[in-house]
């Protein structure tokens, strides 16, 4: 790897090389689009908002990749599940992918995404972005922070 990339990268993120991203507190989450955006990853969302509420301070998006889905997970019932958590379901479209239709994450701030890119800016100018998986995201959702989902099993088991 490319020492003076790394860096930067860092740099960016205003992470330093070695930082844990668990706990690291976030400001926007988003899921959906054409990447995570399936059926399957509404419902794996709902299954984690079911019964919670997104952190305080915390925007989350969740938006169907596809009008079909949208449908499908309406009838089912997620986007009740989706709103009663506070977050916002939203029409099929790019939305936070790419910043679109007003859909960005403000300079500074931190988004966790299910995008399937983070160079700079994509989300919005001096915006910073890690992807996750949706389980991921909405979990970072609920906890405000970056959470590994394995705590979610854990509470569900025990």
């Amino acid at each position: 790897a490319n020492d003076a990339a790394a860096q930067k990268g860092l740099d960016y993120m205003k992470f330093a090389a070695g930082h844990a991203l668990a706990g690291t507190p976030v400001d926007v989450v988003f899921v959906g689009s054409c990447t995570n955006g399936r059926l399957s990853d509404m419902r794996e969302v709902a299954q984690v908002l079911r019964g919670r509420r997104v952190a305080d301070g915390v925007r989350m998006l969740v938006v169907p990749g596809s009008e079909i889905v949208k449908r499908d997970a309406e009838a089912e019932g997620i986007h009740e599940i989706v709103r009663a958590a506070g977050a916002e379901w939203r029409e099929p479209g790019c939305s936070m992918c790419i910043a679109m239709n007003g859909d960005l994450v403000a300079p500074g701030q931190l988004a966790v995404s299910t995008s399937n890119r983070n160079f700079e800016g994509r989300q919005g100018p001096g915006s910073r972005t890690l992807l996750a998986s949706p389980l991921s995201a909405a979990w970072a959702a609920v906890n405000g922070k970056v959470a590994d989902p394995r705590e979610l099993f854990n509470q569900e088991v025990a």
